[in-house]
């Protein structure tokens, strides 16, 4: 049995920002006596005069990728006699990403792991873990690693925290699109020595950022 956290961390959100930004076009450009003045009239008050005040609306949005509502992985996997049947487990990710973003997941122990150790006796199994991206334009990135090389300073493409530029990478946006999720599987135990009894445990911490 393992766990993972309630929650996956959120990278980058920033909010809408509008700018506005007014110019007003000039009446003329022949220059004129300082006391002199130019006037426009509305239609109904003499002649009728035209001025036209261009105005430029500008507006950004700010890059931000999370995990959606209801799309954020957590939660624990339990499976009885792992070591007989093996694991093989699927969790949903809904991302919530307006740009190209990275996930990124970390190992607590590289493996599921009991608390104790005796002579004669292994007391860590291996697993692998599945990651999938997809974006709503339909593209998708993949990948798999052994957990062993998801702990920190893991060798996995994936492993660590997700940043810029650091984790699985998906070109598209992803903020509609179904097919994301990080799987968990193992074969039957097929190790030189054999498992000792117990409870085995192990800790993804799965994070997203942008990738600008």
């Amino acid at each position: 049995m393992f766990a993972r956290p309630p929650r996956g961390h959120l990278q980058c959100m920033s909010s809408l920002r509008l700018f506005l930004l007014s110019l007003v076009a000039a009446l003329g450009t022949v220059a004129v006596p300082a006391a002199a003045q130019s006037t426009a009239y509305a239609a109904g008050q003499g002649a009728v005069n035209r001025i036209e005040v261009g105005i430029d609306v500008r507006a950004s949005v700010s890059p931000r990728c999370g995990f959606a509502s209801g799309g954020t992985p957590g939660g624990t996997i339990s499976q009885s006699d792992f070591d007989r049947i093996g694991l093989n487990r699927e969790i949903a990710i809904q991302l919530d990403c307006n740009t190209p973003s990275r996930i990124a997941v970390t190992s607590a122990n590289g493996g599921l792991t009991h608390a104790e150790t005796v002579s004669g006796f292994a007391s860590r199994a291996p697993y692998s873990v599945e990651l999938k991206m997809v974006a709503d334009n339909g593209t998708s990135a993949a990948a798999t690693c052994a957990a062993d090389t998801l702990k920190s300073g893991g060798s996995c493409a994936f492993a660590g925290t997700a940043s810029a530029s650091r984790g699985l990478y998906l070109s598209g946006t992803s903020m509609q699109a179904s097919g994301s999720h990080l799987k968990i599987t193992a074969p039957a135990y097929a190790g030189a020595q054999p498992l000792l009894a117990g409870t085995y445990s192990d800790t993804l911490v799965i994070t997203v950022s942008i990738a600008p």
